[in-house]
């Protein structure tokens, strides 16, 4: 006889067409009203929505509720985790996937324990590295709604696994997460059954009775009761939670084995082109990840060494504010003006904090060194690669000349961007009051200084009466070793030296319009689109020592509205910059600042590979995937009444690429999250959309019922996101494909060296500087090459700080099967295998001459080092 596990949960958007604070109110009595019912045992069991944030934002308001509350989850009465909040798995780095998980169950631990089930109900799609990320924290099950198509896997019922052999068995609700309430409000069983038992092939099955922000069913054993006694297919329904369900599940043994992402819209919206929606906050929070992940906690672990003591409350307390913002909605945009200005501020918050402590840790260590002197600019770089870009710096000096040496003496060259004289005297009314010996110069340029893996260097500054020129060449066109950048008959074209291969329009704009709402692009029914060729009547060209940059003006045409473009009427103007720079690296970098004029109508830049495939690769939160760019699906998918139309609109973390026999061109990006392949030629980058509406009904590529509110079309003018924005991402051509050569290339670009210069004539360098400080009693030295993964064929994923005796590195293979690598470590004496819970799995062994020693890596494994002091 078939059993019906009968699971009674809430779903609680912290967010959406509601902001938090007026959800929370509904949270606090609803949390009583779970309290009581479970204590007078109205109900057995309870989840929570497999979230700890919300749990701590009630006890901020009901302290004296703790005590009854962790009874209640250690007496696996009420469900709590093991997620801090219900993430999206699409968008936000594997970094901040693995914090949430991790900061969830050490939270849920304090109150009690967790669910040690991976739990996400209504994320918009599923990443193929789930299966790995759960296993990294012993979770081997898995209950989730959206992206399986029936002809990926007709079972609800199926092993997922990832390619390194990682597995969780997956319970799939495809009626979705509020399909259960029937159970509570309709009696026609036979209709309730048949619905929920489609695709059901064991003898176990699960039923979920929850809803957006759902109150307690007190009822619900009076209703189990009367579905037992009315069943049609001889179904018994009991109470029950869902790791008891999949104890009993699993006994059933004989499962299906599926691998990849779940991104099918077939039996639910996946949204396929939210990735754009919002820009300005998925840039941000790209910034924000960029900064805690490989500027911070290295940081916090070099600090460590040197005697600077770790602050691992602080650390947790920005990554949850960051997190907060990681729930499906809330990464995705799909809410309210008033919703997203309250994200807006929490990442500006999350922003903040990391920058100053980063400001702070590394003034601290740089006010501490022995031999210090004025002036001198000391440069960390927290990447455990080897760096010979150009850095990029801003220095202070009284005199306007100066020269750059090494510590052994030998003169750097350098490249002046721009030189300003600025006032450090007390304001006066008029300048004409300053005292003029308070002046100082305050300089950017970029230095010519190689930089060894893990280190801390310096540059000394020496200021000198001479002129000191930068030779800065006119031309028509820009280059280095490996391309030439160049205008001809009104395109951009490139020339790629390495095989002397001319790609014409390397670079364009696509305007077009846009009917759809925060969740999806959507054609007008009438759309004129617009290409913009890129101008060629306000150009700027320096040919630089060290950076060759062309800067370009123009303008792209659009529609003031949806009525004028079916008129073919562009009267709307979009100013753009967009800045090109080559230095001495294989990376074209690009820099684009856009005026937004004009609402409803999407700006996609179009970069032409000169390759032709039709798959593109993109990488995942920690690896990548090959994907279809005309996939067959889009024939047929209104006659196989699926849910929106399977655009080859993809998203991706931080590189998509695309491959043939002649090479790979990929595009390294900062905070743009959406591609499309087009003519199998080209990659298109989703810059933004501008839109009107939270949900509208019956679009082009989502027909039907309005996504978000139903019932009410909700105004959204701040998503038309008319203001000035800022887009950068760089392209490279290989030779051959590496996924790890490539991720450490976009760490090489996107994450920058850091500088603290000792001197006293700008106290406004950041904002602490302005704030007196102790350095530290023991004086310290520079140091290099702590960590060195130059030899190393893995990728670097975080270098983490656990306690004062030790730190976590982590690296990925993302691509196949490696006997043996070697890793580099001067800081740290032996080391041991752990999980993502930092709870030991491997021996613990020696780190014999400053190397570490991996072998037979599979393909796609994490691999979590534990390193003692």
């Amino acid at each position: 006889m078939k059993k019906v596990y009968v699971y009674s949960n809430t779903h609680w958007d912290y967010e959406w067409y509601f902001t938090a604070n007026e959800s929370i109110i509904q949270l606090i009595y609803h949390m009583d009203e779970v309290i009581e019912a479970l204590e007078k045992g109205d109900i057995q069991y309870y989840l929570l929505d497999g979230q700890v944030s919300i749990v701590e934002e009630y006890l901020k308001f009901a302290p004296q509720n703790r005590e009854r509350l962790q009874e209640l989850i250690r007496g696996k009465k009420l469900f709590i985790g093991p997620w801090y909040t219900q993430t999206d798995e699409l968008i936000i780095s594997g970094e901040s996937i693995v914090r949430n998980l991790f900061y969830g169950i050490e939270g849920a631990k304090k109150l009690g324990g967790y669910m040690n089930v991976g739990y996400l109900p209504d994320s918009f799609g599923q990443s193929k590295d789930m299966p790995k990320i759960f296993n990294g924290f012993g979770i081997k099950d898995f209950i989730f709604w959206r992206g399986l198509a029936t002809h990926t896997c007709p079972d609800r019922e199926f092993i997922w696994g990832s390619e390194d052999g990682s597995e969780v068995l997956s319970y799939n609700i495809k009626n979705g997460y509020y399909y259960g309430g029937n159970l509570i409000y309709n009696d026609d069983v036979e209709k309730v059954e048949n619905t929920f038992l489609d695709g059901v092939t064991k003898e176990n099955i699960l039923l979920s009775v929850g809803g957006d922000q759902r109150y307690v069913d007190f009822n619900l054993q009076e209703r189990i009761d009367y579905y037992n006694k009315n069943s049609k297919n001889n179904l018994t329904y009991i109470e029950s939670n869902c790791e008891q369900f999949f104890q009993e599940l699993r006994k059933e043994g004989n499962f299906k084995k599926v691998y990849g992402e779940f991104l099918e819209p077939s039996n639910s919206k996946i949204h396929r082109s939210i990735y754009s929606t919002r820009y300005d906050h998925k840039y941000l929070n790209d910034k924000i990840e960029r900064k805690l992940i490989y500027h911070l906690e290295p940081l916090m672990v070099i600090g460590q060494k040197l005697g600077l003591k770790l602050k691992l409350g602080m650390l947790e307390q920005i990554w949850k504010k960051l997190l907060l913002n990681h729930a499906h909605d809330s990464a995705c945009g799909c809410n309210t003006d008033k919703t997203n200005s309250l994200i807006l501020s929490r990442l500006t918050e999350a922003d903040q904090l990391a920058y100053s402590a980063c400001d702070y840790i590394i003034r601290k260590i740089c006010e501490s060194i022995e031999d210090k002197e004025e002036n001198d600019v000391f440069i960390f770089n927290t990447l455990p690669f080897y760096r010979d870009t150009p850095i990029k710096l801003e220095i202070s000096t009284k005199f306007k000349n100066f020269i750059l040496k090494t510590i052994d003496g030998d003169t750097l060259p350098y490249q002046l961007i721009s030189q300003e004289r600025i006032y450090s005297g007390s304001i006066k009314r008029t300048p004409e009051e300053h005292d003029p010996e308070l002046y100082y110069y305050l300089t950017k340029l970029y230095v010519d200084f190689p930089m060894e893996p893990m280190t801390l260097d310096k540059i000394k500054v020496i200021e000198i009466g001479t002129v000191i020129e930068c030779k800065m060449e006119k031309d028509s066109f820009i280059e280095n070793d490996f391309y030439k950048v160049y205008f001809e008959n009104k395109k951009l074209n490139l020339l790629n030296k390495k095989d002397n291969k001319i790609i014409e329009n390397f670079i364009y704009f696509e305007e077009s319009g846009d009917d759809g709402d925060t969740y999806d692009y959507s054609p007008p029914i009438i759309d004129n689109r617009a290409i913009t060729q890129i101008s060629d009547e306000d150009v700027e060209i320096k040919n630089g020592t060290l950076v060759k940059l062309m800067k370009l003006k123009g303008v792209i045409h659009s529609s003031n509205s949806l009525e004028e473009r079916e008129k073919n009427i562009f009267n709307g103007k979009t100013p753009y910059e967009l800045r090109i720079e080559l230095d001495n690296s294989n990376n074209i970098k690009f820099h684009i600042e856009i005026e937004n004029n004009s609402k409803d109508h999407r700006i996609r830049v179009i970069a032409n590979t000169g390759l032709t495939s039709n798959t593109s690769i993109a990488d995942t939160p920690f690896g990548t995937i090959e994907r279809e760019s005309n996939p067959i699906s889009l024939k047929n998918w209104k006659e196989l009444k699926w849910k929106e139309e399977p655009t080859p609109i993809y998203p991706f973390i931080n590189f998509v690429s695309l491959r043939s026999k002649e090479g790979a061109m990929s595009i390294l990006a900062k905070g743009i999250k959406e591609y499309e392949i087009i003519e199998n030629n080209k990659i298109s980058l989703t810059l933004f959309r501008s839109i009107g509406f939270l949900g509208k009904p019956d679009l082009i590529r989502r027909p039907g019922v309005a996504s978000g509110q139903e019932f009410k079309y909700i105004e959204t003018p701040d998503s038309q996101l008319l203001k000035k924005m800022i887009f950068k991402f760089a392209i490279r051509f290989d030779k051959e494909y590496n996924s790890n050569i490539i991720k450490r290339e976009y760490q090489k670009y996107a994450v920058s060296t850091l500088d603290y210069q000792i001197q006293e004539l700008n106290r406004f360098t950041n904002t602490l500087k302005y704030f007196v400080m102790h350095p530290l009693k023991t004086k310290l030295n520079r140091f290099n090459n702590l960590i060195n993964l130059d030899n190393s064929s893995l990728s670097f994923s975080a270098i983490v700080p656990i306690d004062e005796n030790s730190y976590v590195l982590r690296l990925v293979n993302t691509c196949e099967r490696i006997e043996n690598t070697t890793i580099n470590i001067e800081f740290g004496s032996n080391y041991e295998r752990v999980n993502m819970l930092y709870e030991k799995i491997g021996e613990n062994s020696k780190i014999k001459a400053g190397k570490i020693v991996l072998k037979d890596i599979k393909p796609g494994e994490v691999i979590n080092l534990k390193i003692y002091r």
